[in-house]
C-alpha cells in the first residue's frame, strides 16, 4: 500500500528544528506546521481560530512523547490567536509562545502576553533585527530571536548590544554553517537554530581513528544484505559494551517485554535479524564520535532510517524499505566524522544507486532523499510536490514521522 496519492485528508504535516545551547546540546525545538485550509478539513460552521487550535495540538501530540524531561517547544502564533489565549490548549510546562514578526504590540496582545507569561509560558519575539517597535514585547520575552542569515555581522553584534538591557535569552536563528554558530557564540548568543549541525565541515587531510576505522568495518558488514544473523551474534560477543547497550535496550520500557532477555541469542531471537541489523547500525554509529552535537546527529540520521523505511514499505520504483533505511541512516555520516562520503563508501558494498543519491546525483533513491530535507525545513510545497511524486499521502507521513521519532528517541533514553 502506497497511501493513494494526495487525496482528502485532515493531517497536519509537523517538523521540529532543534534548538541548541551553548554546550551544543539540545534545549528544545520550533515546531512547524503545514495547516491545511480550514474549508477543506473543518466544518464550515467551525471557527477558524478553532480549528487552528486544533491542529496545534494534534501537531504537538506528535513531537511530545520523543520530549526529554526540561526540553521546550517554541511555536508560532499570530496576534489573532494570541489575543483568543490559543496557547493555552498546550501545557505551559513544554511550550513557549512564539510571537510572529507581524504581530503589532497593540493593548490587547500585551494583556494576553501578560496573562500567557503568568501562567508560566515562554515568550519569545521571532525575528528580531532591530525593530524599535517591538520594544514593548522586549519587555516581557524570555527569549528574543535575532535573524541573522545574510546580514553583515557588526549589525548582529549592534542587535546583540543593544538586548543586553533586556532580561532574556538571546538566540541565533537561521544559523546555516559551523563558521556562524562559532562567531555567533562568541558574540554571546545563549541559544542557536539553524541547519549548522547538519551541514559536513570536511576536514581535508583527515583520517578515521583505529577504533573509527574497526566500527566502520562492522557497519559495511551490516550494510551487506548477506551479512548472516551468525555474524552478528560474532560481532556483538567481541564488544562488551555492545553486548550491555542490546540487553538494556531491549528490557527498556520501549519493548514491554514480559520477560528479562537471558543471553545474546535470546536478544537476537527477540529482535530478530533485521531489527537487530538497524539496532546494530545505529548504535555503532553513535559510538563513532561522544560530542553532544553527534550524538544529535546520530539521532537524527537514525530517525531519518525509520521514517524512510516507514514510508518505504510497499513503495513503487524498485526501492526497497531496508536500502531506504541505510540511506536516512548514511546521510549524515560526512557531517558525523568530517571525512569525504566518497572515502568513506568506496569500500562499502552499498547499492549503486544509493551511492548516488547520497553524493548529490540522480537515482530512483534521490526523490526519498529530497522528501527528507525538505521536511526537515519544512519547505511545505516542496514537501508535497516530492510527496505527489511517490504517491505517499499525509496521513501516512505524519504517521511514519510521529513512529520513527518515538523510535530513534528509545536508543537515546
Amino acid at each position: 500500500m502506497t497511501g493513494g496519492g494526495q487525496g482528502h485528508t485532515s493531517a497536519t504535516l509537523v517538523a521540529r528544528q532543534p534548538i541548541f545551547d551553548r554546550d551544543a546540546a539540545i534545549w528544545g525545538y520550533e515546531l512547524l506546521f503545514r495547516r491545511p485550509p480550514d474549508t477543506e478539513n473543518f466544518p464550515s460552521e467551525v471557527d477558524s481560530n478553532v480549528a487552528t487550535s486544533s491542529v496545534i495540538a494534534d501537531g504537538f501530540s506528535i513531537v511530545q512523547p520523543a520530549l526529554l524531561p526540561n526540553q521546550k517547544v517554541l511555536i508560532n502564533f499570530t496576534a489573532e490567536l494570541l489575543e483568543q489565549q490559543i496557547p493555552k490548549v498546550l501545557p505551559a510546562a513544554q511550550c513557549g509562545v512564539e510571537i510572529l514578526e507581524n504581530v503589532v504590540p497593540s493593548r490587547e496582545v500585551l494583556r494576553s502576553l501578560l496573562h500567557l507569561k503568568h501562567d508560566g509560558y515562554l515568550l519569545a519575539v521571532d525575528d528580531y533585527v532591530g525593530q524599535g517597535e517591538l520594544e514593548l514585547f522586549l519587555k516581557v520575552a524570555d527569549i528574543v530571536k535575532v535573524d541573522v542569515l545574510g546580514r553583515p555581522l557588526r549589525d548582529v553584534f549592534g542587535n546583540v548590544k543593544d538586548l543586553k538591557q533586556y532580561p532574556c535569552l538571546l538566540l541565533a536563528e537561521k544559523v546555516e554553517d559551523q563558521n556562524t554558530f562559532q562567531v555567533c557564540h562568541r558574540m554571546g548568543f545563549d541559544l542557536f537554530q539553524g541547519f549548522f549541525f547538519s551541514r559536513p565541515e570536511i576536514m581535508r587531510g583527515k583520517k578515521l581513528s583505529a577504533s573509527q576505522a574497526v566500527k566502520m568495518r562492522l557497519l559495511t558488514k551490516l550494510s551487506d544484505e548477506n551479512f548472516s544473523v551468525a555474524e552478528i551474534g560474532e560481532a556483538l560477543r567481541a564488544d562488551v559494551s555492545l553486548v550491555y547497550k542490546l540487553m538494556k535496550y531491549l528490557n527498556s520500557v520501549h519493548f514491554s517485554l514480559p520477560m528479562k532477555v537471558r543471553s545474546v541469542e535470546h536478544g537476537i531471537a527477540l529482535l530478530g535479524s533485521k531489527k537487530l541489523k538497524q539496532w546494530l547500525c545505529v548504535t555503532v554509529l553513535s559510538e563513532l564520535e561522544t560530542a553532544p552535537m553527534a550524538k544529535h546527529v546520530v539521532s537524527q540520521a537514525a530517525q531519518r532510517g525509520k521514517f524512510l523505511e516507514l514510508l518505504g514499505t510497499g513503495a513503487r520504483g524498485g526501492v526497497e524499505s531496508n536500502s531506504l533505511f541505510l540511506l536516512g541512516l548514511f546521510s549524515l555520516l560526512e557531517t558525523l566524522l568530517s571525512v569525504s562520503l566518497e572515502d568513506m563508501l568506496k569500500d562499502m558494498p552499498l547499492d549503486e544507486e544509493i551511492v548516488s543519491a547520497l553524493q548529490g546525483g540522480e537515482s530512483a533513491y534521490t526523490p526519498w532523499l529530497q522528501l527528507l530535507t525538505s521536511y526537515e525545513r519544512a519547505e511545505w510545497d516542496e514537501t508535497m510536490a516530492v510527496m505527489g511524486q511517490l504517491g505517499l499521502s499525509e496521513e501516512r507521513v505524519v504517521k511514519a514521522y510521529e513512529e520513527s521519532l518515538q523510535w530513534a528517541m528509545a536508543f537515546f533514553d
